[in-house]
């Protein structure tokens, strides 16, 4: 009764490492961080794309100047000096 036990324990513990490995393994259909799409081979294209990301870029930035400004005069008229709240 013992051994019989003891196999099984055994058995358990040897089927639930296989698992354990099993789910740890990487999932090849999920990617993995940002990926970058290869640029384009026409130089027209590129230069298109170049200026597109350029713009985007600056409107990135001037809206988040923008809402910096905004969250700053609301912090001015409440009269509010604890600015960690705000962060």
């Amino acid at each position: 009764m013992k051994l019989r036990n003891l196999f099984l324990l055994g058995v358990g513990v040897f089927l639930g490492l296989k698992i354990a490995e099993k789910l740890h393994q990487d999932d090849p259909e999920v990617v993995h961080g940002p990926q970058r799409a290869r640029s384009p081979e026409r130089p027209g294209l590129r230069l298109v794309t170049t200026q597109v990301q350029r713009l985007t870029d600056a409107a990135t930035m001037r809206s988040l100047e923008a809402i910096r400004r905004v969250r700053g005069e609301i912090r001015h008229r409440l009269g509010e000096d604890d600015v960690a709240a705000w962060n």
